[in-house]
């Protein structure tokens, strides 16, 4: 019997034509606008299959919490209120901190460093393999989420907003292979990259030369450093350090804080002031003439005859910049008593 309709074309040009597909669509993804508003709608569209995917997991939690024993609930709001109280306690120290770190960036003329908005998002849905690190949130462009929003969860930094529709988002973890992220070292500042690997539980500090202090155990948060994370978040805790002395750079790893394995519900950060965290590009002479204008203004609070005159040796400054400027703020102050010395002695 001869059939109807003629031949498929062979699997060979069809590969060829899938091939040349592809790599038309990358290009466009790269260098074209229109592409990122076609995924932002492909992702409205399809967010109902989010939430419908969804629907199961809420109902057995809504049945498993209704059916849990009243023992364990006992148990688990004394835990709570142990907590409670332990928080609380903490509390109190944070607030007494939080008054002398405003003091003190006041004597030092440094702006002040307000707290972020934040707001609770629930996962969907995840995506987790050695190529994608990814979740899906139930917060969108009507929430006002925006591409390359931070999102932390109770115990650290958790990634970045990459994809926003208009009901969900899609977040990019920090375990991800594309993704770094600058730190600091907690414990002596030092300024390191992390970048992801593809497994949930390690990060790779990259670049790390054999001789910055860095050991087992340190804390990493984040520095602040391009806008993207605001600072002092915690992120990972050094786990292996190995000085291999045939690479130029040591090989260090790092477990995330963060339950990457297990989120559920996250945070997104939303900074208060945004003039504070958009970059600056000041020039050195610009950064003079600032320093020369703050001294003008605080020439009296410096100069005080409380015994202020050595500021770093009271707060024991540990950021060379900051010594630096506090430097160039006293030197003019030194060259007024050179002059007031030099006319005093004219007149003698």
């Amino acid at each position: 019997m001869k059939p109807i309709f003629s031949k498929a074309p062979p699997l060979g040009i069809r590969l060829i034509l899938a091939i040349v597909a592809s790599i038309l669509l990358m290009i466009g993804d790269g260098r074209s606008s229109g592409m990122i508003q076609l995924r932002s709608l492909m992702e409205t569209s399809i967010s109902g299959l989010f939430y419908f995917a969804n629907i199961p997991r809420s109902v057995l939690d809504g049945v498993s919490d209704n059916l849990a024993d009243t023992s364990k609930l006992q148990i688990e709001n004394r835990v709570l209120k142990e907590q409670l109280r332990e928080k609380n306690a903490d509390l109190l120290l944070l607030d007494q901190l939080k008054v002398e770190n405003q003091r003190l960036r006041l004597l030092l003329n440094s702006p002040l460093r307000y707290d972020e908005y934040k707001k609770i998002a629930e996962v969907l849905t995840t995506e987790s393999d050695i190529y994608r690190q990814q979740v899906v949130i139930n917060q969108g462009s009507r929430d006002g989420v925006f591409v390359g929003q931070p999102v932390i969860d109770e115990k650290g930094v958790v990634g970045q907003v990459t994809s926003v529709g208009a009901t969900t988002s899609r977040v990019l973890l920090i375990t991800d292979v594309t993704h770094s992220i600058p730190l600091q070292v907690l414990r002596n500042d030092v300024r390191l990259i992390a970048s992801g690997t593809g497994r949930g539980d390690e990060l790779q500090l990259d670049n790390v030369p054999h001789s910055v202090d860095i050991v087992k155990g340190d804390l990493l948060v984040t520095s602040g450093l391009g806008g993207r994370f605001p600072e002092g978040y915690p992120v990972a805790i050094v786990d292996s350090v190995s000085t291999d002395k045939q690479n130029y750079f040591a090989m260090i790893s790092a477990k995330p804080l963060a339950s990457l394995e297990r989120l559920r519900y996250l945070l997104l950060l939303w900074p208060v002031n945004d003039e504070l965290h958009r970059p600056q590009s000041l020039s050195p002479e610009d950064v003079r003439n600032t320093v020369r204008q703050r001294l003008l203004t605080r020439q009296d609070e410096l100069l005080s005859p409380d015994g202020n005159k050595n500021i770093k040796e009271q707060i024991n400054l540990n950021s060379e910049e900051v010594a630096n400027s506090t430097s160039e703020e006293l030197a003019p102050a030194d060259a007024n008593q050179q002059q007031q010395d030099a006319l005093t002695e004219e007149n003698q």
